[in-house]
């Protein structure tokens, strides 16, 4: 999208007409400047579309990143129709702006031509509320949410940056089971050349932790792009099997979830970890890491081994927001009605989407009653 229509976008012209003007060669500049007779018989615009332009452009733009905000949420659909009278789209103004002059995220909401002329109608024959406005734009953009986050998830769309923990002997495992050997990614070359990998394309720990590791944990030097590797291969794996949404599954009660025994998912959300203390070795004890909510909670238990970084070990002790790409290993109902799901963690990262379902306030609090209760006591070995 060229920099004159996102310009045109921000004073609520409709995106159709927005391209159809900037490929005309009008500006937000020469709009004010030019007639309406002039748009029509120089540029092509029809009368309407003339009159539309030059009135716009009389007010105070919005914000060019609430527009882009207000557009990604939405998907760049109407948020009444979700794009199935037109994909055409304008910023409407739930509040009238002529009156408020408020260009705020909260007045604002993306509409398509069609349901903005119904949402202008007054009197007795006003067909859409305001009221109705802001509930729809408050429900699609959260289905919007859920949906781009699973989107991202379901394509391994994390940042190699972000990623603090890679079980390296997991995802070899199971590339080993799926396609007979490790595959090969941008990055095996360049550890093979370091000897980060061995002749199969393994991790060898062994030479790792004798010449480049400094000690204090496992990945204690320069990072060689370890993290990029084993993302690929979850990449890889993932087109061979379905990595299911543990969280919107749980919803579904314990049968749903008692079926998913065996089964890859991942998990976004708040979770919780009391982090290791160094240095890091064989004789440290598993991390638990876990997300409790009424009759649910999710325990992961990670060998701190393979945590990836200093920060990554700092951060894993308390409240994350993260995701999980796991093994269900078991579900278990408890005597209190209490869904108990077990599960091994193959990559943890901050996620680039996520749904906001918790204040982390109610996190922290969460988190201080476990550790006052000790909870972190209870392990299971089998990381």
């Amino acid at each position: 999208m060229s920099k004159n229509v996102d310009k045109l976008l921000q004073y609520g012209i409709d995106n159709v007409l927005a391209e159809k003007a900037a490929s005309s060669g009008i500006t937000v500049t020469n709009a004010r400047t030019l007639s309406q007779k002039n748009m029509v018989a120089k540029y092509g615009l029809t009368k309407e579309e003339a009159k539309i332009i030059s009135h716009a452009v009389k007010r105070t733009p919005i914000d060019l990143n609430t527009v882009q905000i207000l557009l990604e949420r939405s998907n760049y659909v109407c948020n009444i129709c979700k794009g199935q009278k037109s994909h055409a789209y304008i910023i409407h103004h739930i509040e009238e702006y002529s009156t408020t002059q408020n260009n705020n995220y909260e007045n604002l909401i993306v509409l398509c031509p069609n349901d903005h002329d119904l949402a202008h109608k007054g009197g007795l024959t006003l067909k859409i509320t305001k009221d109705q406005l802001r509930k729809s734009k408050e429900a699609w953009e959260k289905q919007v949410e859920i949906s781009n986050a699973q989107t991202a998830a379901s394509r391994i769309q994390v940042n190699d940056d972000a990623i603090d923990y890679v079980n390296v002997n997991r995802i070899e495992e199971l590339c080993v089971r799926l396609f007979k050997k490790i595959p090969k990614t941008t990055i095996t070359d360049k550890l093979r050349n370091l000897k980060i990998l061995g002749p199969t394309n393994s991790f060898d720990q062994k030479f790792v932790q004798s010449n480049l590791s400094g000690g204090r944990y496992l990945f204690d030097y320069t990072n060689c792009q370890e993290t990029e590797h084993y993302k690929q291969l979850l990449m890889k794996i993932s087109k061979a099997i379905e990595f299911v949404d543990l969280d919107s599954l749980a919803n579904k009660g314990f049968k749903t979830l008692l079926s998913l025994e065996g089964n890859y998912a991942y998990f976004i959300g708040g979770v919780f970890a009391k982090g290791p203390a160094l240095p890091i070795n064989e004789s440290t004890p598993p991390i638990i890491m876990y997300y409790k909510r009424k009759k649910l909670r999710i325990e992961w238990i990670l060998d701190p081994i393979y945590l990836i970084s200093m920060s990554a070990i700092i951060r894993v002790d308390g409240k994350n927001r993260y995701i999980v790409y796991c093994l269900i290993r078991t579900v278990e109902k408890m005597d209190d009605g209490t869904i108990f799901v077990k599960a091994s963690p193959l990559l943890i990262a901050q996620p680039t989407k996520y749904i906001n379902k918790t204040p982390m306030i109610a996190y922290k609090k969460q988190y201080e009653r476990d550790v006052e209760e000790e909870r972190f006591e209870e392990v299971w070995i089998d990381a």
